[in-house]
């Protein structure tokens, strides 16, 4: 081992020392970097979500305004040609509102925004709803549509602790995709009820079926079984994907069975979602929002 002086052995110090310093500079610059990054990142996020937040806003607001004054005029006008023609605007606009819905909904669970808003929910009221929103769509196919409840006979309606408008978003879907594939003069029918603790949701149709081969993609987001520009059914692939999705934030699952040239059925089950009862909770009736004032500990 060659020995070295007490120079030697300081400069070579001074030359590590230097060294760490410049690795600390480097290591500072690129920290600050990153900083800075994600800043922007966090500020692109608030952007992109106030942008979602705006033109959801700014696109549904005219259009329920004129989904709104078309079913008033549907209920004035006499005659049929002019009934007709604002039936086709109803229905036109009706179905722009829900494909954009649907969109914004994608928009929010890519983004990671949707989270559950627990509600005790009227089940019947929401599925009323549902059903009377699709009632001008299923009318112009001859479709009909019908509820059953699957509860005892009683006069006390179905209340579950769920999110409201996200089992809203799930039925339409549903409703939406069984009304289009429906033959016309068949009927979509839509059962629930309460078992286990769980809600139970079925929405069945005498349509065309899905092949078995088909079952395993029909909820990949952008799969539409009939594709090609001359299709013959609307859609944009995202309605059963979303379907999945807002299941998956809600615990719940979904399972269906078809046959061909018969129709398809469709089982979800959801179970009751946990929440803070010394916070109160809400009741919704049909996505409308009314404050349930909390229970007096007796």
């Amino acid at each position: 081992m060659q020995d070295i002086s007490d120079d030697q052995l300081i400069e070579e110090l001074r030359f590590r020392l230097d060294q760490s310093r410049k690795s600390l500079r480097d290591l500072s610059v690129v920290n600050r970097k990153l900083v800075e990054m994600n800043r922007r990142l966090e500020e692109s996020e608030t952007l992109k979500s106030n942008f979602l937040s705006n033109i959801r806003n700014e696109i549904n607001n005219p259009l329920n305004a004129i989904i709104g004054l078309a079913g008033q005029l549907s209920a004035m006008v006499r005659k049929p040609e002019v009934s007709e023609l604002v039936s086709l605007i109803f229905s036109e606009a009706f179905t722009l509102d829900f494909q954009l819905r649907n969109i914004f909904m994608a928009a929010e669970l890519e983004a990671g925004e949707a989270e559950p808003n627990i509600e005790h929910v009227d089940v019947g009221s929401v599925v009323a709803r549902v059903l009377d929103n699709f009632s001008i769509q299923a009318a112009g196919k001859r479709v009909s549509l019908r509820s059953v409840p699957d509860v005892a006979a009683t006069a006390e309606p179905l209340f579950f602790p769920t999110d409201a408008q996200m089992l809203q978003v799930i039925l339409a879907n549903l409703v939406a995709n069984a009304v289009e594939y429906s033959t016309d003069g068949s009927e979509v029918l839509v059962c629930f009820g309460a078992a286990d603790a769980s809600l139970h949701l079925q929405v069945q149709d005498q349509g065309l079926g899905i092949a078995p081969n088909d079952l395993s993609r029909i909820f990949d987001r952008f799969t539409q079984l009939d594709q090609g520009s001359t299709r013959a059914h609307h859609g944009h692939g995202l309605g059963l994907s979303v379907v999945r999705s807002l299941l998956d934030l809600l615990q719940g699952r979904i399972e269906v069975s078809s046959t061909p040239g018969q129709g398809s059925l469709f089982r979800l089950t959801i179970p009751p979602a946990s929440y803070d009862a010394e916070e109160g909770i809400t009741l919704a009736e049909g996505g409308n929002l009314f404050l349930f004032d909390r229970l007096e500990e007796k």
